[in-house]
């Protein structure tokens, strides 16, 4: 299930509802994106949370960035 912070950029970024819950492309016909678009986010929350952690000595950004986004 498709955490719900990663929902709502996802539909800002322009993807749309199906079904009430799956999100897809309106570029590409017929292709339930959920479990990528998910993997994909959670990629750049890491990525974003290592680099936060480099220059954070305390440890305090990487994690308010993870609990802002859900993710473990």
């Amino acid at each position: 299930m498709m955490n719900e912070r990663i929902k709502e950029l996802a539909l800002k970024a322009g993807f749309k509802k199906y079904d009430g819950t799956s999100l897809y492309s309106p570029y590409i016909e017929g292709m339930e994106l959920n479990d990528e678009l998910q993997e994909f986010a959670e990629l750049i929350i890491a990525k974003c949370v290592e680099i936060a952690d480099d220059y954070s000595d305390s440890g305090i950004i990487p994690t308010k960035i993870n609990k802002y986004f859900g993710v473990e």
